[in-house]
């Protein structure tokens, strides 16, 4: 099978919420939240893909991407839209004082894993001037108040699979791992380990594995979070 970062994600949230989510083809709606984060996301994908380091192509590759569903009606869909102008303004005033060189925006990387395949997106590679390699990864979290910048338990794991990608199907070998809170406007980086590659290839390979013999059993541990909980079967 062809494994992604989120379904190896979902899989280990709950096998369950797999199921539902790729197998049974159950969509989890936008909300302002989410369709804020991936206006964003695209946004930056077409302004560094663009090669114009201007506030005003960050703008307008802003509106050309900006998502109007999953707003309840126009008035929450400006406030919104106004929020990520400001999240991007503080971004650029961030940006141009980097010395990196933006050499990948969402960047695939494709490679084999025994009989599976891996697949993923980088959010985006720099070169630094050194010669050093580094991923990094944008989070939009939004509306959880004073924890919206708190990291997300996966954020470690999501950079490691993509590191890994990056090695395995483009032949770049990452130094630095860096996660971006767009919303908080924080920025943590670290050195990149790859003493536990095998291991996540291997649990990567299990993952694929138990997806294919069809192991959906429910794992109530993350029902609070699950955006199924409501009329899942299995949900507590």
């Amino acid at each position: 099978m062809e494994i992604s970062f989120t379904r190896f994600r979902v899989y280990r949230e709950c096998p369950w919420k797999y199921k539902l989510q790729f197998v049974d083809g159950r969509r989890i709606p936008l909300d302002p939240p989410s369709s804020l984060g991936v206006s964003l996301h695209r946004a930056l994908e077409r302004y560094h893909r663009g090669g114009e380091p201007r506030w005003e192509a960050l703008a307008e590759a802003y509106d050309r991407e900006f998502l109007h569903s999953g707003f309840p009606d126009i008035e929450t869909r400006l406030q919104w839209n106004r929020k990520g102008l400001r999240v991007l303004e503080r971004y650029y005033e961030a940006e141009v004082q980097r010395r990196t060189e933006v050499v990948g925006s969402e960047r695939e990387f494709v490679f084999p894993l025994g009989r599976h395949t891996v697949r993923g997106m980088v959010d985006r590679i720099d070169r630094h001037p050194d010669g050093r390699y580094e991923l990094i990864d944008y989070k939009t979290r939004f509306g959880f108040g004073p924890n919206e910048s708190t990291p997300p338990p996966d954020g470690d794991l999501q950079l490691r699979f993509y590191a890994l990608g990056v090695k395995e199907s483009l032949s770049l070998d990452p130094s630095l791992l860096t996660v971006h809170y767009l919303a908080a406007g924080r920025v943590e980086t670290r050195d990149y380990d790859a003493s536990r590659e095998q291991e996540l290839k291997g649990e990567i390979a299990r993952v694929a594995d138990a997806v294919e013999a069809g192991r959906f059993s429910p794992d109530a541990s993350f029902c609070p979070r699950c955006a199924f909980r409501r009329d899942c079967q299995f949900s507590v």
